[in-house]
């Protein structure tokens, strides 16, 4: 761990640059405590003013957090959405890479989301089930169920792409809002298996609608997060009587 006083770029700056390449390579893992002010200050030789700006700053960014009388712990961050985003964007913003692996995909002859989307029993639906990570780590099983009027070819698209990116550059198909519904439940064996997961760790069910801005019905999705490393953030309004 060094510093470059002759840089042009700040100390504080080159110290969270280190400590966040720790973080990231898993020399610090979630849970570990990281040196105190007063010892990175005595390591590198700056002032304990400079390494809390560091710490600070990567505190803001949830990387760290900080328990009074117990020190500073790396954060076992959870993926946090609060509005419509690709699951890729949302992973990219914090800094991860993401990665997506296609476990199926095939026509489907489910009935009701037909009805959920108000096609006739004749129309054709694709199902397209995948399984997305942030770095290595398994995020979310993801199915999505989409009108092959829609989207007649995509199954001759890179589908471990942004599904929203996908649909918007060859379909010219915006997403303008979506009807979700949260539920907890217990983990599936096969997604248990997917997600890496313990037994009695719980999941997220996400399920709903994506619309156009004119309110048409575009596609139906239906996916399962692990709740240990993933928040959806909901804002409510007052409403007026």
């Amino acid at each position: 761990m060094n510093i470059d006083k002759t840089s042009p770029i700040p100390v504080y700056y080159q110290l969270k640059t280190i400590l966040l390449n720790k973080i990231k390579s898993g020399e610090y893992p979630p849970g570990c405590i990281i040196p105190s002010e007063r010892e990175l200050s005595e390591m590198l030789g700056i002032s304990r003013m400079t390494a809390r700006q560091a710490i600070n700053q990567l505190a803001s960014e949830k990387y760290l957090v900080r328990e009074k009388g117990k020190g500073t712990f790396v954060n076992d961050a959870k993926f946090e959405q609060r509005n419509i985003m690709s699951f890729s964007e949302t992973v990219k913003r914090q800094g991860m890479v993401p990665i997506t692996k296609v476990l199926e995909f095939a026509e489907e002859t489910n009935y009701d989301i037909k009805e959920i989307l108000d096609l006739s029993q004749e129309q054709v639906l694709f199902r397209i089930k995948r399984l997305r990570f942030a770095d290595e780590t398994p995020i979310a099983v993801e199915e999505v169920f989409i009108p092959k009027k829609l989207c007649p070819d995509i199954n001759k698209l890179d589908l471990t792409k942004s599904l929203y990116e996908l649909l918007k550059t060859y379909y010219s198909i915006d997403i303008n809002y979506m009807d979700n519904k949260i539920e907890a439940v217990k983990a599936s064996k096969e997604n248990r298996q997917l997600l890496a997961l313990s037994a009695g760790i719980p999941v997220l069910k996400i399920s709903g609608i994506s619309y156009t801005k004119d309110g048409d019905k575009l596609f139906y999705e239906r996916d399962i997060y692990r709740a240990d490393k993933y928040n959806y953030s909901v804002r409510i309004f007052m409403g007026q009587n």
